[in-house]
Formats: structure tokens, C-alpha cells, sequence
């Protein structure tokens, strides 16, 4: 083949073969190479993306009377949302270490009324507490006074509530849904509504947000829940219609006193949720309640609760503390300056008539004055007997 060709030009074609025989055997390698290294990370992009819960969540709702107190912990945190009356600290306290907590990652004030904050200054003088969340709302009472001085003593850092805020806990995932504004006459509207989501299940924890905050709520949407936390202890004030069918949950529990005095829950709010197909659960007739979510499933280790009528209490109460069946009947009219007996609720800063079906059974007292007095003295009238 190569017998009339010199030397020179069959050792250059020799050499040119092998170089352009070497080129395709790379190119062939890396064409190989290349499509297996990018499926291997496409894999473990997707895998990332879907990988499973991991754990278990825990939301325990107190057994604190006519109050509210609830505890949620992950495999990583604990957080506590209220802390029940003066009188509770000390069982809240004992509750925790019950169930391992040494320190909260949070604690949440979900507005300044005495039957959801009275226990935190015991609470924080118990536990190391890293984060505080509550909304601008403030009250002249001692035990909003109580609370501010644990939570500085405490080094939390302190964190102002509004929608859209992020509950911000290794462990648990939440944002806050409410408040809202910025401005109520009610403080149960300043409530901090705190929504939990653990893999496809959720909780949604109203504090005692009433129907102005709802319909704010409803505005903005992402209500839906698998618990609903009931709102202001089954009050008519809360728990609208339309609220309920943007929530849709499955659950509901109601944290209530029993045989108190305000009628709560009320039937309204029971016939609500029954025509809702909603499984109740109420402290009041089943204790501490605690829901467990897998990330798929929420388990409640209580029964729910037969939705009927208000069963009518153990004893006959007396006429200082019954439940009126109807309206009392209207105060005789008064100028801004007439003198009269106001009963004032120290917690609550209202004033009622002595003859207001819904005066307070604690931080109860007496003040004769004229209505002007009383707002001055930074009391706001009852919106039920209108003083």
C-alpha cells in the first residue's frame, strides 16, 4: 500500500490517524458521561423538593376554665400561646415540665385580657424564653404590667404582631394571620390568629378575634384549617358563618369554663359548626385536650362532644349570677353627668349596671361616679347593658 510513497508522508499519515482516532474516542466518553451526571442531580433536586415531614406536632388546648392556654410542641420546639388567668401560673408551669419542656423557643400574648395573660409572668420566670410575640395593644391593668416586667426580666427578644408576620421557630411553621389594623375599641380584636401548617394538616388559633377581625381575615384569604381553635370561648361575637366556611375545618375546640356565667359556647355558635359537620371538643366537658398531627392525620385523644343545646347547669344559680334568658331590661336614661352605681371588671377596664347580665365573677368591683368618670378613669361601657 505504501510501496511508492516515501517514508516521511506514511509517518505523518500514521500519526494523523491515531490523533483524530484519540479525539473521537474522548468525544465519545464525554457524550457518556455527561446525560448520567445530570439525571443524578436532577434526582436529588426532586427528591429534596418532596422529601416527607419528618416528626410529629403537638397541640395541647389547657384545661384553664374560662380562659385560654395552649402548647404546641415539635421534635425541635416548644411554644406557648397564652397562659390562662393570675390564678393558672402555677399549673401551667407544672403542665410544661410535665410534658419535658425545659425552654420555650416562643411565647405568644395574643391580646392584653387577664383570662389569656394572666399566668405568663409565673410562666416566664419558669422557663428560658427566646422569642415573645405580641400585638401592639396595651391595657392599664397589673397584670399587662406583670407581663411587660417578665418579659424584660426574661431577655426575650420582644416581636410586634401584625399579618403577615412569621412565627420564627425552628421546628414549627407558622404565620400570623391577624391583627390586621391597628386600631379597635375592642382589645379582643387586637387578637394575634396564628396558623400552623404541619405537612397537609394545619391549626388555625384565634385567640378571641371577633367578627370585625374575621372579616378582615377573610379579606386576605389562606384561612383554611383542619382545627379550628373556636374564637373568644364560643361567643356570638365570633365564629361568623362566613369565617367558618373560609376555615372549613374538621376539628374544633372550644376552651370554656364550666357553668360560666356568659353562656359560652353559645347555641348559635354550637348549631354553626354542627350544620358544618365540624367534630367538637370542649374543655370544659373533656379536660386537657391534645390533637397530634403525623403531617397527614390529626388525632384527638378526647371524644367529640354531641352538639346540642346548652345543657342548663348542676345547680340552680341565684339571681346575682344567673344567665338571663333575655335582654335586662333597659337602664333609665341618663345625661353624661348623672350619678349612679356602676359595677367596673379591673381586668377588662368595662363598667356595668348592677343589673348587666354580664358582670364579671373576678377582679370584680364598685365606683359611683358619672359615666364621664368612669371613661376618664379609662373605663369603656359594657356594649351589652350600654351604661
Amino acid at each position: 500500500m505504501f510501496k511508492n510513497i516515501p517514508r516521511q508522508l506514511v509517518v505523518l499519515f500514521i500519526s494523523l490517524s491515531l490523533i483524530f482516532f484519540s479525539f473521537g474516542c474522548s468525544n465519545s466518553t464525554k457524550s457518556t458521561i455527561t446525560p448520567n451526571s445530570i439525571d443524578a442531580q436532577q434526582t436529588i433536586v426532586k427528591n429534596s423538593a418532596t422529601a416527607p415531614i419528618s416528626g410529629t406536632l403537638k397541640v395541647h388546648s389547657l384545661d384553664v376554665g374560662q380562659a385560654d392556654c395552649i402548647l404546641i410542641q415539635s421534635d425541635e420546639s416548644s411554644v406557648l400561646v397564652d397562659a390562662g388567668n393570675n390564678e393558672d401560673g402555677g399549673f401551667v408551669v407544672n403542665y410544661l415540665k410535665a410534658q419535658g419542656v425545659t425552654k420555650l423557643a416562643a411565647a405568644v400574648a395574643t391580646h392584653p385580657h387577664e383570662d389569656h395573660i394572666g399566668g405568663m409572668d409565673v410562666v416566664l420566670k419558669a422557663f428560658p424564653v427566646e422569642k415573645f410575640y405580641m400585638p401592639n395593644a396595651t391595657t392599664t391593668t397589673k397584670t399587662f404590667e406583670d407581663m411587660l416586667n417578665a418579659v424584660k426580666a426574661s431577655g426575650a427578644k420582644r416581636i410586634q404582631v401584625n399579618a403577615g408576620v412569621a412565627l420564627d421557630v425552628p421546628g414549627i411553621s407558622g404565620t400570623f394571620l391577624a391583627p390586621v389594623g391597628s386600631k379597635y375599641d375592642d382589645l379582643n380584636n387586637y387578637s394575634a390568629v396564628l396558623k400552623i401548617v404541619h405537612g397537609n394538616t394545619s391549626f388555625l388559633l384565634t385567640g378571641d378575634a371577633e367578627s370585625i377581625s374575621e372579616n378582615e381575615m377573610l379579606k386576605n384569604g389562606n384561612l383554611q384549617a383542619t382545627l379550628l381553635k373556636v374564637g373568644h370561648h364560643g361567643s356570638d361575637s365570633s365564629t361568623t358563618a362566613a369565617f367558618l366556611k373560609a376555615v372549613s375545618p374538621k376539628y374544633a375546640v372550644i376552651s370554656v369554663g364550666k357553668g360560666n356565667t356568659y353562656g359560652h359556647p353559645t347555641d348559635i355558635v354550637l348549631n354553626r359548626l354542627a350544620s358544618a359537620d365540624v367534630q367538637v371538643y370542649r374543655t370544659d366537658q373533656s379536660g386537657t385536650i391534645v390533637a397530634t398531627s403525623d403531617g397527614t392525620n390529626i388525632t384527638l385523644d378526647k371524644n367529640a362532644t354531641t352538639i346540642k343545646a346548652n345543657a342548663p347547669p348542676e345547680a340552680t344559680p341565684t339571681p346575682a349570677t344567673a344567665t338571663p334568658k333575655s335582654p335586662p331590661p333597659p337602664a333609665p336614661p341618663q345625661t353624661s353627668k348623672s350619678t349612679n352605681h356602676y359595677i367596673i371588671n379591673t381586668s377588662t377596664k368595662k363598667f356595668h349596671y348592677p343589673s348587666c347580665g354580664k358582670l364579671p365573677t373576678k377582679n370584680k368591683g364598685e365606683m359611683d361616679g358619672t359615666r364621664d368618670d368612669l371613661i376618664n378613669a379609662g373605663y369603656s361601657p359594657c356594649g351589652i347593658c350600654k351604661p
